[in-house]
């Protein structure tokens, strides 16, 4: 199990340093009435991510049963790992000159959320980035395709969502226990974010790849 685990981590850091979800949270902790809605955001998030993550590792566990082959995980990951780097080679695409960077209409829409859209939003940052759900679905496939018990795949799936959710955890945490201090913190943080999410995206999704295609040429 420790091999899962330490095979998952490094994608669990990649979706905690997603930029999409850490921008939403800090417009939402930002605004007026942004703490509610921040933490139903973040519980929408991490709920969202143990059951993607779920359902990845359970079907894996029906395909390789099925189809009775060992060596299937990894040569998914293989594909995986080279999409992973080639998408991240797509990040290095230099900005027009004098374009600001800003943010799709929809996401700066969210400041002003309501608690109970917070928690959409929070489900909603998690299935629509492609990037990050490729992330799950490596993390997902290695995890069902190794010899598991039920209870061992439910313990390093609640391990990939509390290391993913780190990033949202503890801004929201720190902002309740002392908003004077994070909140320009966050908003500084959301501004670089919002400029640089490709350099950050292309380097995580460069990395990433390169660590899962190298682990699953590895076990065949």
């Amino acid at each position: 199990m420790a091999e899962v685990v330490g095979a998952a981590l490094p994608l669990a850091v990649a979706v905690a340093l997603s930029p999409l979800p850490i921008i939403a949270l800090a417009l939402l902790l930002t605004s007026d009435r942004g703490r509610a809605s921040g933490v139903t955001f973040v519980v929408g998030r991490l709920l969202t991510l143990a059951a993607l993550l779920g359902v990845v590792v359970a079907a894996s566990d029906v395909v390789e049963h099925l189809l009775g082959s060992s060596e299937l995980p990894a040569w998914v990951r293989i594909v995986l790992g080279a999409a992973l780097m080639v998408l991240g080679l797509t990040q290095w695409r230099p900005k027009p000159e004098g374009e600001v960077a800003s943010l799709p209409g929809w996401l700066a829409s969210i400041a002003d959320a309501t608690p109970a859209r917070g928690l959409g939003v929070g489900a909603l940052v998690t299935v629509a980035n492609p990037k990050e759900l490729a992330f799950v679905l490596a993390a997902g496939v290695s995890v069902g395709g190794a010899a598991l018990g039920f209870v061992q795949e439910v313990v390093v799936v609640l391990a990939f969502v509390l290391v993913g959710g780190l990033s949202v955890v503890v801004p929201l945490v720190a902002t309740l226990v002392a908003p004077a201090r994070v909140v320009p913190w966050l908003d500084r943080l959301r501004e670089w974010l919002t400029a640089n999410t490709s350099l950050v995206m292309g380097v995580l999704l460069l990395v990433i790849g390169a660590t899962v295609l190298g682990n699953a040429i590895g076990e065949l």
